[in-house]
């Protein structure tokens, strides 16, 4: 009865394929309202809804594809990839979901093909999982596909779940055996972050292999700033990574922090959403707001608020922050964003309350750090009385935890290399 309805699920979710040209269309329409490049546009439609990839050729057998949705778990997967021999890499597809994701792919030079993952129909997934001989699968955290994984569901095919965080609104989804059929079954080993989420797979699935490693992306290069710079007096608080859905909270905690003796960067998570915002910010605060959109000029603002208007600056504003606050944890429908990056170049970090992607860093920082606090006052308080002694404190205790961790990470990579090459 469970493949008897998987199957005729299965069946419907083709239908969507009459309204792939509508799909294709508002896809275009959407990125272009992110100021996407028409080029960058038109590659992925072509190779997400059109197929245009298979026009590679490819003549590598038993080949592996990685699958990561987006920018979190690219970056998950990238510590993976650089742990394997280079021979390894040779067989490897990369495919992901946004245009942002396989453009940090591309700039990182990894020696592997890296293509947009196809339209989620049996004929998409048959054609190109067939046209790349894919025999092995790895899922990057989370992002289950039915078709894909109808696919994959075939003899000497294999799936694996790996640095998993699934959120208890999908474990609640898992627990319909219907639901688990279509969107699991063939993931029989399962990586996860923390012992919790084991148990909660556990109970619902008794019959899969679930293991518990440290997350991906734990920070293996530990050491990427000097020590005169880890030790600098600093005069910089970062409010990072933050949604249009929690300005509401940045205005609270940028009221706050105005009044201290540093001076404030605003980093979104996307630049192409808050023009508004900043015209608010700079009426409010008497235009002594800066907006900078090139690298080059963070070392010299010079207004008390900075608003930054471009992609890939967070390490080096990191490095110069005595604190920061990582939104994307501030509103219930968000799930965190890295709590490492801060710590790994010397800055305190706060963050909210919603941060269910980030659980396994959670419970590594309440190791060392016991008195986490997640609403707005409590971290302005924090903040305000946050020595440099505190946070050098902090850093040397995370470094040394992270060594820890990292000896177990190593060695678990190590293994999906010899299954992949098995």
């Amino acid at each position: 009865m469970n493949k008897l309805f998987r199957y005729c699920l299965l069946i419907v979710t083709q239908f969507l394929l009459i309204f792939l040209p509508v799909l294709a269309v508002y896809s275009f329409i959407k990125a272009r309202k992110q100021n996407i490049k028409i080029r960058d546009n038109l590659q992925h439609i072509g190779q997400h809804y059109f197929l245009t990839s298979l026009f590679h050729r490819w003549n590598k057998k038993n080949c592996i594809m990685i699958h990561a949705i987006s920018l979190g778990e690219v970056d998950a997967a990238i510590n993976l990839i650089n742990s394997f021999e280079p021979e390894s890499n040779e067989n490897i597809i990369f495919t992901v979901t946004s245009i942002q994701a396989y453009k940090k792919l591309h700039n990182n030079k990894l020696n592997l093909k890296i293509l947009y993952f196809p339209f989620d129909s049996l004929i998409h997934q048959t054609l190109f999982l067939s046209h790349f001989h894919i025999k092995k699968a790895i899922i990057i955290e989370h992002d289950f596909w039915p078709n894909f994984l109808a696919v994959m569901n075939m003899p000497k095919r294999e799936v694996i779940l790996l640095n998993g965080h699934i959120s208890d609104k999908t474990i609640q989804r898992l627990s319909n055996r219907y639901y688990r059929e279509l969107m699991f079954s063939p993931i029989k080993n399962a990586y996860v972050q923390t012992d919790e989420l084991r148990t909660k797979l556990l109970h619902i699935m008794p019959d899969i292999n679930v293991s518990v490693v440290p997350s991906y992306k734990l920070p293996l290069n530990i050491r990427v700033n000097g020590v005169e710079n880890i030790t600098s007096e600093r005069k910089v608080i970062a409010i990072s990574n933050f949604h249009p859905n929690e300005l509401d909270t940045v205005n609270i905690l940028l009221s706050k922090l105005i009044h201290l003796d540093y001076k404030i960067i605003l980093v979104p998570r996307h630049i192409n959403f808050f023009d508004d915002f900043i015209q608010v910010l700079k009426k409010q605060y008497n235009n002594q707001v800066e907006v900078i959109s090139e690298c080059s000029d963070i070392e010299n603002i010079l207004s008390d608020i900075v608003f930054v208007k471009s992609y890939g600056v967070l390490n080096r504003i990191y490095s110069m922050s005595h604190a920061s606050i990582v939104f994307g944890s501030f509103d219930s429908s968000l799930k965190g964003h890295s709590l490492f990056e801060p710590l790994l170049h010397g800055a305190m970090v706060y963050y909210g309350p919603h941060f269910s992607s980030q659980k396994y860093m959670d419970e590594l920082l309440h190791s060392f750090i016991p008195d986490i606090q997640h609403d707005i006052n409590s971290i302005f308080q924090q903040i305000e009385s946050l020595t440099t002694q505190d946070r050098l404190r902090i850093y040397n205790s995370f470094v040394k935890t992270v060594e820890q961790e990292a000896v177990i990470l190593i060695n678990h990579f190590r293994e999906i290399e010899k299954w992949i090459r098995s």
